[in-house]
């Protein structure tokens, strides 16, 4: 095929063979250091995913093996190589080799689809640790990053009612005196408290304690001057999570900007961005610092992912259907060529 480097793939796998077969554990991690890339000889090329079950057959044998001698390297007891060693090579590697990140988009009720993307990759043992979305995608982040993985696997067997957030909306009367008094069509208490039993009340460093996964939320601000937000452990550790979520749905018209909140030090809840003010006796001056749907500015948080987490491979799950032509006008770009097409 002509879409990936058949020869430097076949032969980085005979080396890599050879090495397992004659070689040392110390000369397997020499071999692996020295070039385990993701994208070796453009084996990540979309295109060969495209009308096939599954990936060339050189590639998942390339893949296993590098696979094995990894296992072997945890896995081996022996006084050739200490704890310490075999850490720094793990942490050393994953560094230069980059992680994955699943991407929930908005999309309204087409985010529904984002339900079928994670109950597959969790039912094939796929999920990747890093996960993070906006908008409605937000809210299944939020059901991924506050899970343990038995906790996970089962809620996708009977848990579906917990996720309907709209079914109390009331009558046309109420509906379009909440719109005149507060410009939103839905009553944004009904979602915070689905939330919080959604997410048992956690904060993003808590949720990061219990189940190891790095979970990220987009939000925007209505200020002209501040730029959107990834909520995660590392930026705003003790931000509640249903705070986040609910600020990452409200969009214009469906719900009102809503003010973060978070844990203080002794784990009552607080205002994220209070304003400050030394005399307490006098009215503060600055307002209230309110968030809003992060798809607006910041769909796919990308570049802060990559920034943060070192990640270089997403899978994003994207609902929103009027993405589709201008992807498709991408690729249309890119295949005419041209100086344009380059920058693409």
């Amino acid at each position: 095929t002509d879409l990936f480097d058949v020869e430097l793939v076949r032969n980085k796998l005979e080396e890599l063979k050879h090495r397992r077969h004659e070689g040392s554990l110390r000369d397997i991690i020499f071999c692996m250091r020295a070039d385990l890339v993701r994208n070796l000889g453009n084996m990540c090329n979309p295109e060969l995913h495209k009308g096939r079950l599954h990936v060339p057959r050189l590639i998942k044998e390339y893949i296993d093996e590098v696979s094995t001698q990894l296992r072997m390297v945890c896995d081996t007891d022996t006084e050739e190589l200490s704890l310490e060693e075999k850490l720094s090579f793990m942490h050393e590697t994953r560094h230069a080799f980059g992680r994955t990140a699943l991407l929930l988009s908005g999309g309204a009720s087409l985010g529904a689809f984002h339900l079928g993307v994670v109950k597959t990759l969790v039912e094939h043992k796929m999920l990747p640790r890093i996960i993070a979305g906006s908008s409605v995608g937000s809210v299944m982040c939020a059901v991924v990053g506050t899970r343990s993985w038995p906790e996970l696997q089962s809620f996708f067997e009977g848990s579906w009612h917990a996720l309907q957030f709209f079914d109390q909306m009331g009558g046309i009367f109420t509906t379009v005196k909440r719109v005149m008094t507060q410009g939103a069509v839905h009553e944004i208490q009904h979602l915070q408290w689905k939330l919080r039993n959604l997410t048992n009340n956690l904060t993003f460093q808590e949720a990061f304690d219990i189940t190891g996964r790095i979970l990220g939320i987009t939000v925007c601000s209505p200020r002209k001057h501040e730029p959107p937000r990834c909520l995660n452990y590392l930026t705003s550790p003790h931000v509640v999570i249903w705070s986040a979520v609910t600020a990452s749905c409200a969009f214009p018209g469906l719900f009102e900007a809503q003010e973060l909140m978070a844990k203080d030090r002794t784990g009552e809840i607080v205002p994220y961005h209070p304003p400050f003010n030394l005399d307490p006796e006098e009215s503060s001056v600055a307002s209230v610092r309110r968030w809003r749907d992060g798809s607006l500015e910041m769909d796919l948080p990308m570049i802060q992912l990559k920034e943060l987490f070192n990640v270089n491979h997403f899978i994003v799950s994207q609902a929103n259907p009027h993405i589709a032509p201008l992807l498709r006008m991408k690729e249309f770009v890119r295949a005419s060529g041209g100086r344009f097409a380059a920058k693409v």
